[in-house]
């Protein structure tokens, strides 16, 4: 445990060396690569508004900005990466805190941006499943909650393992699921801090995003687990999702976002079908190479010295 710790901060003192002599863009110029940098929630306690600008001064200092569906194009085309090092910002679930929060940021910066979002649950003015699910589950008490797991065959009562769970199971018995923990948590009612965290963007909000800066792309009408579904629904899920954004929006609508990242065959050769592009939740970078349909990305860090790192090693 010592040297873990040890580790650990010897890593960061490299990272926060490499970031004040510039050692890290250095470094992450000398790959020809592009790199999608991936970002959910902004401005709660695992990225603040502060971290998030900070991060997105120190992308546009050292690297060329662009949206993703240049960045699909170039790669389509053959063109190789630019000298200064492409990049592409892209958020997935829709979330209201990326309008209220990111989005002057990226004015500010005049840095273009792809927002991944759900019609459904924005016309029904839900939560994600997953969200609700986890606020719901924080409500109970140690003991509501094993009694709660072990009625629902849950494998554990831990709140993130029961989510990992109910990820995998089909969607009538999630949704079962999804409902008896609503009838065990009645009175629940959102703070106001879980309202700042998963509330969604509404069609006003999203209609008066500047088109020249953001990109809207799908997340499936519902957010769920792909590979969970029959193939009838994995049709309806991406088709009907782009139909309604392209209707409700009058944009475009070629670029996918897999929901938790899960993907398998039959979801693939859909979205090929639907879509130009899909990105993943998977680390590395756009090469060559790689699948249109399978692009990895960057995760975002609060540590600008990490997420700096992250670009020459993105899985860091």
């Amino acid at each position: 445990m010592y040297m873990t710790k040890v580790e650990s901060r010897l890593k960061q003192s490299i990272q926060n060396v490499a970031l004040t002599t510039g050692l890290s863009a250095w470094l992450a110029k000398r790959r020809p690569v592009r790199r999608v940098i991936m970002l959910h929630g902004v401005g709660g306690r695992d990225l603040r508004a502060s971290d998030f600008r900070r991060a997105m001064a120190w992308l546009k200092q050292n690297f060329r900005i662009q949206s993703l569906d240049s960045m699909v194009r170039a790669l389509a085309a053959g063109t190789p990466p630019s000298f200064e090092g492409d990049v592409a910002i892209t958020f997935d679930d829709g979330l209201r805190n990326q309008i209220q929060i990111a989005y002057p940021i990226l004015q500010e910066f005049n840095i273009p941006a792809t927002f991944f979002v759900c019609p459904e649950l924005i016309s029904g003015n839900q939560w994600l499943w997953n969200h609700e699910a986890r606020a719901r589950l924080h409500r109970l008490s140690s003991q509501q909650c094993e009694e709660w797991a072990l009625a629902n065959g849950a494998p554990s009562s831990e709140v993130e393992r029961i989510i990992d769970w109910m990820k995998t199971l089909p969607i009538q018995v999630r949704e079962v699921t999804a409902a008896n923990l609503r009838d065990s948590t009645t009175s629940f009612n959102p703070t106001p801090e879980e309202r700042e965290a998963y509330d969604l963007l509404t069609w006003g909000e999203i209609a008066v995003l500047d088109r020249k800066l953001i990109t809207i792309g799908s997340h499936t009408l519902s957010h769920p687990i792909l590979p969970t579904l029959t193939d009838a629904q994995i049709q309806h899920e991406l088709q009907a999702s782009k139909d309604i954004l392209a209707w409700r929006l009058d944009r475009d609508i070629d670029l996918f976002c897999y929901p938790n990242g899960s993907t398998d065959a039959r979801v693939r050769e859909v979205v090929e079908q639907v879509y130009r592009a899909a990105v993943t939740t998977e680390e590395g970078f756009v090469v060559e190479d790689t699948n249109p349909f399978a692009m990895p990305r960057i995760p975002i860090s609060a540590s600008l010295p990490l997420f700096a790192w992250r670009q020459y090693r993105p899985s860091a």
